[in-house]
């Protein structure tokens, strides 16, 4: 590698510093989560179940979904490292971008779950942009690493748009969640967000096979 260059492989340190750090940004995002479960009167709440339901039933709900969205993304982005043979300036730079939104959600997470502000669409978009900065963020990374030949095998066009396509999945349904919070309920835009399981099930199978012919 010359001298100034910014572009570090994986035996290098600055690589293991850049991804270190991105995983620990993850780490505290989850970590963070648990902020967001917050009872006001803890001897009320744990008096029984159905008390201690009532008062962080829409928290943890809200949590799980979080929880869920920041680990899947942190599982991708770890196998979207692992292919990688050296990382860049510009990648990191990307790679922050995305930290922004993930560390971003537990905040928009408490908002969505705190009873007061249920009735209320704000939080839930908020959410819900937040969701789709993230997708977007993600699958920028593999884009700019594609473009920057930075994998460790140059993926295929098939490949390129299956992975693109199921990475902005979670964008489209979140961001379609954004309007129905306002002209339905926010609980309806909140029922959508759960649509993305049969959505990138379905999406993955018939990608695949069109990546499959693609490729042939």
């Amino acid at each position: 590698m010359k001298e100034g260059s910014s572009r570090y492989s994986r035996d290098q340190a600055e690589f293991d510093r850049a991804i270190g750090f991105i995983d620990a940004a993850y780490a505290l995002a989850l970590t963070l989560l648990v902020t967001t479960l917050v009872i006001d009167d803890p001897r009320e709440a744990f008096s029984s179940l159905g008390a201690l339901g009532d008062a962080v039933g829409g928290q943890f709900l809200a949590f799980a979904i979080a929880f869920a969205v920041i680990a899947s993304y942190w599982l991708d982005h770890h196998r979207l490292i692992a292919s990688f043979a050296a990382i860049d300036y510009t990648t990191i730079v990307v790679n922050l971008g995305l930290i922004a939104a993930i560390v971003l959600l537990p905040f928009s997470t408490q908002a969505v779950g705190d009873p007061g502000l249920e009735d209320l669409p704000l939080p839930t978009v908020i959410m819900a942009v937040n969701v789709v900065a993230a997708s977007a963020l993600h699958t920028l990374v593999y884009a700019v690493a594609v473009r920057r030949n930075l994998l460790s095998s140059t993926p295929s066009r098939g490949e390129v748009s299956y992975t693109v396509v199921n990475g902005l999945a979670p964008a489209a349904v979140f961001g379609a969640s954004v309007p129905i919070a306002y002209l339905i309920s926010p609980a309806a835009a909140q029922i959508t967000w759960i649509s993305l399981i049969p959505i990138s099930w379905l999406l993955d199978r018939y990608t695949a096979r069109w990546r499959r012919a693609t490729d042939a």
